[in-house]
């Protein structure tokens, strides 16, 4: 492991890097200096620079030597990432292995030489604000590893957030990812608005997965995401419509709508009532293309 002293400008401050090699090299560093900031792709660090001159964290983890942060394995029921691989080198790797609303949800991410640098777990570790992948990881089940000198731990993504802040221990690193290999026949992620990587502006992330037989929704989970800093899932409500035969009546559907719209009002007061119509119009969408067969 080495460490260096960036050169800045005069009168700046100076930001310390370091290099760790290895996954123990890092781990050492975290638990040294759990003020350092990591960085894979750095992409979201070179988008919130407004001037100049680039300012920087007093000390950075540089992360690209660390070849297991870097590995995508395969077993028979999920599929592990570590979490500095780039986005297009999962989408190559993974386009058929993976359930296709991870893929369509990660290439609506930025372009094609942003998402060559930009890496899920900098995805995720974004602090403050829901991005384009929680939606889609939430419903999926995925469980994220933490890691940290003297142990490890799995925690569901599920429970990995609290008012947009990943719940994250001093010391600790995110190191892998983990993506349960189910079969759902109905897989739909739509995003409308603005780019999330590139402000603030309005923006609308709905993930929903669903499983049906003999015209019978048998599971059905979804999510809505937005700029604020949580993302929307009901238990309660994904389960109001299983056991209940395709096509849905205009009864169901209707009755269905009602309950989402006020409980959108109760648990996403931030959630605009434009976006609130475009939740509304996304469900009906999905709904009206369940397979009946």
């Amino acid at each position: 492991m080495a460490a260096s002293d960036e050169l800045t400008p005069r009168g700046r401050e100076e930001t310390t890097i370091f290099f760790p090699q290895t996954i123990n090299d890092l781990l050492s560093t975290r638990k040294q200096r759990p003020d350092a900031v990591p960085v894979a792709g750095g992409t979201w660090l070179l988008h919130n620079q407004s001037s100049r001159f680039l300012k920087l964290p007093k000390a950075l983890i540089t992360l690209s030597a660390i070849e297991e942060l870097r590995r995508i394995g395969h077993s028979g029921n999920h599929v592990d990432i570590g979490a500095c691989v780039p986005l297009n080198r999962i989408l190559s790797t993974g386009k058929n292995i993976l359930p296709q609303i991870l893929l369509d949800t990660f290439e609506s991410i930025a372009t094609p030489g942003i998402r060559s640098l930009a890496t899920l777990g900098g995805n995720i570790c974004i602090q403050g604000r829901t991005m384009s992948t929680h939606p889609t990881l939430h419903i999926l089940d995925a469980r994220l590893e933490f890691r940290k000198a003297g142990g490890a731990r799995w925690v569901p993504v599920t429970h990995s957030r609290t008012d947009g802040k990943l719940c994250i221990e001093p010391g600790e690193v995110l190191t892998r990812i983990r993506i349960p290999l189910e079969n759902w026949n109905v897989q739909y992620f739509r995003r409308l608005g603005s780019n999330p990587i590139s402000g603030f502006e309005d923006v609308l992330v709905f993930a929903a997965i669903a499983r049906t037989s003999r015209a019978i929704i048998s599971d059905l989970r979804f999510a809505i995401g937005s700029n604020h800093l949580n993302i929307y899932r009901n238990r309660d409500m994904e389960t109001l419509l299983v056991g209940h035969k395709i096509p849905l009546s205009s009864r169901e559907i209707t009755g269905f709508l009602q309950n989402l719209e006020e409980n959108l009002k109760d648990e996403q007061p931030g959630l605009s009532a434009f976006m609130r119509g475009l939740s509304l119009s996304l469900i009906r969408r999905l709904f009206s293309n369940l397979p009946a067969d």
